[in-house]
């Protein structure tokens, strides 16, 4: 699949024409273009600030959440599941690093992420209010951008209202559970379904109860924080168009910044959506009227930053995460080696 990314890529450089885009890259100011990285950090603490707030544990401190984040960051670019993969690795990590049960650390990722999906559709209405007296903007793209913003509230008032009424599907979750654990005794026949009853209900209340436990103070701080997050973000792209000499309406750009990040969602095996991605986002741009070679260079050079940085700052974090892991077990086992050793050998 990365090589089908590859091949859209160059496809993509191809019909943008790539001399107008080398062109245009070389005219760049680099001084303003690096603010772009220091940005791009920057967002990436609010995203983490905005889950520290959620999370009820006090043995876990930013730089625990800062290191597990980019953790998941690196799952999502390599392995993309409509960020599923990066999920996984942020609440398992956190299970172990926090050593909290896995249900509250599902609860902590899960209300962060229906809060990121609030704040995406209303940071998208905002850009849609702002470009409606443009009489630049196109009404199909600007039609296009509140459908999805409409959409997006709506699902994700449903999923929040969903979460904080989460005891409803107690009886739901029992059920279930129940017929698994019949299911599962076919091939078992000493497996008590019983077990598995209880251990769904036992898990699924404290999913519960966590959920329940966060204040609604906390809610709106981390709303508030990642509704600046979108709004800081889209000034990667907005920066890129100014440093080439060519500054763009910044609610276009949050507009468009905004609609690719749905495009990052689709889970079609492409590792970072290499190519795909910037097709969207060139395509997206010059639908606002913005010449082919500069909506390329724009968003290439955005790539460089919310990608390319990005994967070389997670990836050095998995492998930190990694060694650690390794490091740990190998101690492990020494310390099981040597209490081995010094039992009497009757007993061992």
């Amino acid at each position: 699949m990365l090589i089908v990314g590859a091949v859209i890529f160059v496809i993509y450089l191809y019909l943008a024409d790539v001399t107008q885009i080398v062109a245009t890259i070389l005219s760049l100011d680099l001084r303003i273009a690096l603010t772009a990285i220091l940005i791009d950090l920057t967002c990436i603490g609010l995203f983490v600030l905005g889950w520290y707030l959620l999370l009820k544990n006090p043995g876990m401190s930013f730089k625990d959440c800062f290191e597990i984040v980019l953790v998941s960051i690196f799952g999502d670019l390599m392995i993309p599941t409509a960020s599923v993969s990066g999920e996984f690795f942020r609440v398992s990590l956190t299970v172990k690093r926090g050593r909290i049960q896995i249900s509250e650390a599902t609860a902590s990722v899960l209300l962060h992420r229906i809060l990121l999906a609030l704040t995406f559709g209303v940071v998208l209405l905002a850009s849609i209010f702002n470009l409606v007296g443009d009489q630049t903007a196109p009404v199909a793209e600007i039609y296009a951008l509140g459908v999805l913003a409409i959409f997006d509230l709506a699902f994700g008032m449903a999923a929040m209202y969903m979460a904080l009424r989460a005891d409803l599907f107690e009886r739901n979750v029992e059920k279930l559970a129940i017929k698994i654990g019949g299911f599962l005794r076919r091939f078992r026949p000493k497996y008590d379904p019983e077990r598995l009853r209880e251990s769904a209900l036992g898990g699924f209340r404290t999913f519960v109860q966590a959920i329940k436990s966060v204040k609604p103070y906390t809610l709106v701080l981390s709303f508030l924080v990642l509704t600046a997050r979108w709004f800081l973000i889209a000034m990667i792209p907005y920066i890129m168009f100014i440093s080439l000499g060519r500054p763009v309406s910044y609610w276009v750009v949050l507009g468009v910044t905004v609609f690719v990040s749905m495009v990052q969602m689709i889970p079609i095996g492409i590792p970072g959506m290499v190519g795909v991605m910037e097709v969207s986002m060139t395509a997206f741009f010059m639908g606002f009227g913005i010449p082919p070679a500069l909506a390329a260079s724009a968003t290439i050079l955005t790539r460089l930053v919310i990608f390319w940085f990005e994967l070389v700052i997670s990836t050095f974090a998995a492998s930190l995460q990694g060694v650690r892991g390794l490091m740990m077990s190998y101690k492990m086992r020494n310390n099981s080696g040597h209490s081995v050793q010094g039992q009497n050998p009757e007993i061992v």
